[in-house]
């Protein structure tokens, strides 16, 4: 589903991301880890054109989309969250799922926005659809803006199950939230999200990275320093040294 060779990203002198490797087959859920500053999130602006790679290759799906625009990668069946969410406040619930579509409509987001959506039209069952699995059907008229975090970070997970996604991408989908708004957001990604979907979570809460990743992979300093089965990967020591300050993976 995603492949990435030999991938570089580079702001001037710093290298974020040097020479990464990676394979994520359909249907797996792969958890990227790291310290803050390891280049997770610049990864993923890599893979989605907010950043043209400095050098190597990306292939979604078997086509070459290294240095495509984001709205080209959209239209393929690419979706993803934000660590910093990035919703319309003033805008409500249903209408930032109906926006979200803006990728797959001919007029782009401005006809999609000037359009209305008809009780029973296709588009309006499909924001409806996806509202509903993520919980938030009886809050559609609710502005973006007055929901709690945990159902904002919902809000966005909508945004991208609207469009049919293959791959998903969520950057830190639990961010800020308590222990069992995380065990909630860990459902959510395993029941909603993962079923008939590719994802790849960067995540540092550990409960949810064990709980829904198949495989891990470990970024610092922008180079990839481990890569495979949770447990396996969270007992090595140069994971414990850099991630996790030496401690024990199960302390965390």
């Amino acid at each position: 589903m995603l492949t990435l060779q030999g991938l570089e990203k580079r702001f001037g002198a710093l290298a974020a991301l040097s020479g990464i490797d990676l394979e994520v087959p359909a249907g797996e859920i792969l958890g990227i880890i790291g310290p803050n500053g390891s280049g997770k999130t610049t990864l993923l602006n890599a893979v989605t054109g907010v950043y043209p790679p400095s050098a190597g290759r990306i292939a979604f799906g078997g086509a070459d989309i290294t240095g495509w625009k984001g709205h080209r990668i959209a239209r393929l069946g690419l979706a993803r969250t934000f660590q910093n969410i990035r919703l319309f406040p003033t805008m409500t619930v249903f209408q930032n799922v109906w926006a979200a579509q803006h990728a797959r409509t001919p007029g782009g987001l401005l006809g999609l926005l000037r359009s209305r959506p008809r009780p029973g039209g296709g588009d309006t069952r499909r924001v409806e659809a996806a509202l509903e699995q993520v919980g938030l059907l009886a809050s559609r008229e609710v502005l973006a803006r007055h929901l709690p975090l945990p159902a904002r970070r919902r809000l966005e997970i909508a945004r991208a199950l609207v469009v049919d996604a293959r791959l998903v991408l969520l950057d830190e989908p639990a961010g800020g939230m308590t222990p069992a708004e995380t065990a909630d957001m860990a459902r959510v990604i395993r029941e909603v999200v993962a079923p008939g979907r590719t994802c790849v979570v960067i995540e540092h809460k550990m409960a949810l990275i064990t709980g829904v990743c198949t495989r891990l992979c470990v970024l610092d300093f922008g180079r990839k320093i481990a890569e495979g089965h949770p447990d396996e990967v969270l007992d090595r020591a140069e994971v414990r040294e850099v991630y996790l300050g030496g401690v024990d993976a199960s302390d965390a």
